[in-house]
Formats: C-alpha cells, structure tokens, sequence
C-alpha cells in the first residue's frame, strides 16, 4: 500500500533532493511557489515521498544526495494523509496568492487607514498576525497603540 511520507532535506538542497530521489525513481512533491518571479518552497528542507511499504526499498533514501533523514514521531516514519497532500497540491497558488499578499507591508511602513473609525488616520505597520490580520502602531494620546486591522483596510504611504 503506498503512503506519503516526510523527508527533511539538507539546508537549501531541496532540489538536489527532489532530483535524486526521482533518478531512484521515488515519487516526491515539494510544494513550491512563484513569488515575485522567484521560485520558493512552501515548506522549506520537506518534501514528500510516496512509498510502497511492501514493494519499495527505502534503505537508499537515506543515503540520497541532499536527503538529511524521514522525519519521524518517535519510532514512526511521519505519515501523511493522501487528503493533506492533494489538498497542499489543490491549494499552492492560493497559497501563493497569501504570501504575495502577506509580502506587502514591511515592517516600519507608513501607512494609511481607509475605512472605519480611524479613517485616514497615519500609522506604522508592525507585523502581520495569525489570522492573516495586519497589526498596526496608532499614535493615540501621545503613546503608540497597537491595533489589528484587515490587510485591505491600510494603503502604504
């Protein structure tokens, strides 16, 4: 039965990797993206390898120029569902599309609120949160407040 699997690779040698374990003939999918003409991981030093437990010789994997080892959970090789793996591969260019959007304040900007309460309001952008919110620094009775607000909402000035 095949199974994904988590490999991490050597530092910055993901293709090298990639390009190995497919000589092997392996299955592997690294997660990349296109982001401002530059090909990136999704997930940088992982990929994923489809193997058969019954059929497949894992032992060379190991050995593979630019693999470092299968992550693992105690004794357990890091399985991976076959629904996270099509979802990553359904999901890379809305993926990408995060991070382009998340790439555009950097820290320390000046920008402009456009909509709510502090409309045209002047802030500094600090950082973005989890919630793929924007956290902003609001100069409020002579001190500096931290605010969250949707990335939509501010315009760099």
């Amino acid at each position: 039965m095949k199974n994904w699997y988590l490999i991490q690779s050597k530092p910055r040698q993901e293709d090298t990797a990639v390009q190995n374990l497919e000589n092997q003939r392996y299955t592997v999918f690294h997660p990349k993206a296109s982001i401002k003409g530059k090909i990136v991981s999704l997930f940088p030093r992982y990929l994923f390898v489809q193997l058969d437990n019954e059929s497949q010789d894992w032992s060379p994997i190991r050995s593979t120029t630019g693999v470092l080892n299968f992550v693992r959970f105690g004794l357990e090789f890091a399985k991976v569902p076959d629904q996270i793996v099509n979802l990553i591969k359904a999901q890379q260019q809305q993926t990408t599309d995060k991070i382009i959007d998340l790439s555009k304040f950097h820290k320390d900007d000046k920008v402009e609120i456009l909509s709510g309460p502090f409309k045209g309001q002047k802030a500094i952008f600090s950082s973005y949160n989890a919630d793929e919110r924007v956290i902003v620094l609001l100069k409020m009775l002579n001190n500096r407040q931290k605010i969250i607000f949707d990335s939509s909402e501010l315009v760099a000035i």
